[in-house]
């Protein structure tokens, strides 16, 4: 069968960066899933994109569709026909709807998605041409592109990511014919905005991409990066420093234009007088600049800006690009001098002016229950830095008073350590109050320092206690105050620092603080942001590959987010190992027969060879199991566990557990459920499958 290459361009104002990538991988999937539901699937699907282009091409997709035989089912067997085997309204409307007679019905046993004997057609479809199947696709296709926002522009009915120029549709050589909202697919295309403004038709689809590129389009991603990273590290190299690694910045970069072109600029040397945090805030997050260091990491006076034009004198854009940063890097400066002017301590009680949220108070109101909330968390935590602890949430929100944070909020946390140190601070107390923000995304660095994560556990706490206190909840596709990403930051600052601690006391303990400040929280709010936690761990668990079977055993056993890695690392190892089986049975059967609620006999005393041999043998290993669960050796626990196996087989194999005599009967279960009642506390076993 023929095949034909296909291209789809989509052309528009420019997309935001963030925009492009999400919507080429829509449109991959989408073309290969409905080309192929049309019997015409192609050989494989490439995107490209730029800010002003969304581009799609399709290989080897058939010319034609095959002819297929088509099965058409219609009423039952018992609907279509009397008892005596004439045909009923319903084999009759139904052949007649078909274009066939009730003798051409065919009868069909268990026909795809229904049961039992069917009347049917068969029949013979004709394929489609592709170039008809595309015009049916495409327009449905384009207008369902998921933007993260997606308006009505002008007077245009529809709704897209920007406002949609021009679509070229090319099958082969053929125009593939539709419309969207007045706009009609051709073979005409556009290149640089400024550097090659013209149209252009489009003669080849295999040669598209290069007649963009020879146009100042450089439609891959791919390669527009390599061009900024190639260029960009040559001219740090040049200025005798390295760029400064920002995937970040780099992936947003490379949406944001067609025809990249590194620059290298420099900046007043005065303004490396300011923390480096702060230049390269100003440079990333304003201009889209990179930053150059040395090669020990420390900030030089360059940058690399990237302009979306090959200019005629690079000079003029340079000086454009240092005028424009010299602007800000001196507001910085300012700010910073002033911020200067008073102490961080002498902030704190201006923070009553700030508003932490109209349910929840202030800011003042909450930099008094982590100064509570923060050294409990220390001490339970095993950590000797209670003042310093203290300190630190006494200034922790103080930087937010300050002119740079205002300004640059990208800075709270970080702007609060450097004040810190120049106030006098104590170094463990200034990391403090930049690490209790972290982590601040996905991907992130945890609290490290003693103290930092001290107060980066208690500042999560509060805020998963107080928006749940009051009912504001994270919902399936809301979380305006990021609550996922706080709980998230509690699991990983504990499994990533090997931390254990029980969370139930102090989640406990943030609510009774905020009644304690007047603010009502509704009760059991502890219990349900643990639970919160949990399901997140849940995910964080089997991202990490764990089996949802193992994860379901060792969650509801602890409060502790770290035991809870360690039990299922444990369980997860052994099911690798031939032994594993052996002691999943002898878990199982001790367990699962125990009926719920049952009340096991305190004062335990069994009789029989078999009774006993089972609990002398238990209680020989009893103390040993908890040792090793106390120390979070679970491994070697689940191995002594396998060594109860002759004596509870032996148990199962002579014994009638569920005696007619209640008596014998709850003795039995009680010995059971003695065993059962620590093996529990290392995993509900009932739940792990073979």
């Amino acid at each position: 069968m023929k095949t034909q290459n296909f291209l789809l361009e989509i052309g528009c104002e420019e997309l935001p960066a963030s925009f492009i990538k999400p919507a080429l991988s829509f449109l991959k999937e989408k073309i290969q899933e409905k080309l192929s539901s049309a019997y015409i699937p192609p050989s494989g699907v490439e995107t490209y994109g730029t800010p002003r282009r969304l581009i799609v091409i399709a290989y080897d997709v058939p010319e034609v569709q095959p002819n297929r035989e088509e099965l058409i089912v219609g009423p039952s067997v018992r609907a279509a026909f009397d008892e005596n085997g004439n045909p009923t309204k319903a084999a009759l409307g139904f052949a007649r709807s078909r274009g066939v007679s009730v003798e051409e019905l065919i009868r069909v046993e268990n026909p795809p998605g229904r049961k039992g004997e069917y009347v049917a057609v068969r029949r013979t479809v004709k394929g489609k041409p592709a170039v008809q199947i595309l015009s049916q696709v495409l327009p449905e296709l384009i207008l369902s592109i998921p933007f993260k926002k997606s308006m009505r522009w002008g007077t245009k009915k529809v709704r897209f990511g920007r406002p949609i120029r021009w679509i070229a549709a090319v099958y082969g050589e053929e125009v593939v014919p539709f419309e969207v909202d007045g706009i009609k697919s051709g073979k005409t295309s556009f290149g640089h905005r400024f550097l090659s403004p013209e149209p252009f038709e489009i003669e080849n689809v295999n040669s598209f991409i290069d007649e963009l590129e020879s146009r100042f389009v450089v439609a891959s991603l791919e390669k527009r990066k390599a061009i900024i990273l190639d260029t960009a590290r040559k001219l740090a190299e040049e200025a005798g420093g390295e760029l400064l690694a920002d995937e970040e910045l780099l992936e947003e970069v490379v949406n944001l234009v067609e025809y990249p072109y590194p620059i290298r600029g420099s900046f007043s040397e005065e303004f490396l007088q300011l923390p480096k945090e702060v230049p390269i805030v100003v440079m990333k997050d304003h201009q889209k600049f990179f930053s150059v260091v040395d090669g020990e990491g420390k900030l030089k006076n360059y940058f690399i800006g990237v302009a979306n034009i090959k200019p005629v004198d690079e000079d003029i854009i340079r000086r454009g690009y240092e005028k424009v940063l010299r602007a800000r890097l001196s507001d910085a400066l300012f700010f910073f001098n002033e911020d200067r002017k008073k102490k961080l301590e002498e902030r704190v009680p201006a923070l009553k002016g700030i508003v932490f949220h109209e349910k929840l108070g202030t800011m003042l109101d909450k930099t008094e229950r982590i100064k509570e909330l923060s050294p409990f968390v220390s001490e339970k935590l095993g950590f000797d830095e209670n003042e310093k602890v203290k300190r630190a949430a006494e200034l922790a929100k103080t930087d937010l008073l300050t002119e740079m944070v205002n300004e640059f909020p990208e800075l709270q946390g970080t702007m609060g350590k450097y004040y810190a140190l120049l106030d006098g601070e104590e170094e463990e107390v200034a990391l403090a109050i930049e690490e209790h923000y972290f982590p601040r995304f996905s991907g992130d660095k945890v609290a490290e320092t003693k103290a930092g994560i001290s107060l980066a556990i208690a500042e999560k706490v509060d805020n998963l206690v107080g928006f749940f206190g009051v009912g504001i909840k994270p919902t399936g596709s809301a979380d305006p105050f990021s609550l996922r990403r706080n709980a998230l930051g509690i699991i990983q600052t504990l499994v990533l620092n090997k931390l254990s601690l029980g969370l139930s006391q102090i989640l406990e303990k943030a609510e009774n603080l905020y009644r304690e400040l007047g603010i009502d929280v509704s009760e059991g709010t502890s219990q349900e942001v643990l639970s919160f936690i949990k399901e997140r761990l849940r995910v964080f668990l089997r991202e990490k590959g764990h089996r949802p079977d193992t994860i379901e055993a060792v969650l509801p056993v602890t409060d502790d987010i770290y035991d809870i890695l360690l039990r299922a690392e444990a369980i997860d190892d052994l099911r690798n190992s031939e032994e594993f089986d052996d002691v999943l049975i002898t878990m199982r059967r001790v367990i699962n027969i125990i009926p719920e609620g049952f009340i096991k006999i305190e004062h335990l005393e069994p009789e029989g060879e078999y009774e006993t041999n089972l609990f002398n043998s238990f209680s020989e290993k009893r103390e040993e199991l908890q040792k090793l669960i106390s120390s979070g050796d679970y491994r070697g626990a689940l191995l002594l566990i396998k060594e109860l196996k002759p004596a509870v087989d032996a148990f199962f194999d002579n014994v009638m557990v569920m005696d007619k005599d209640e008596n014998v009967r709850n003795r039995r279960l009680s010995l059971l459920k003695t065993i059962a009642d620590e093996l529990l506390k290392l995993a509900d076993f009932s739940k792990i499958g073979l």
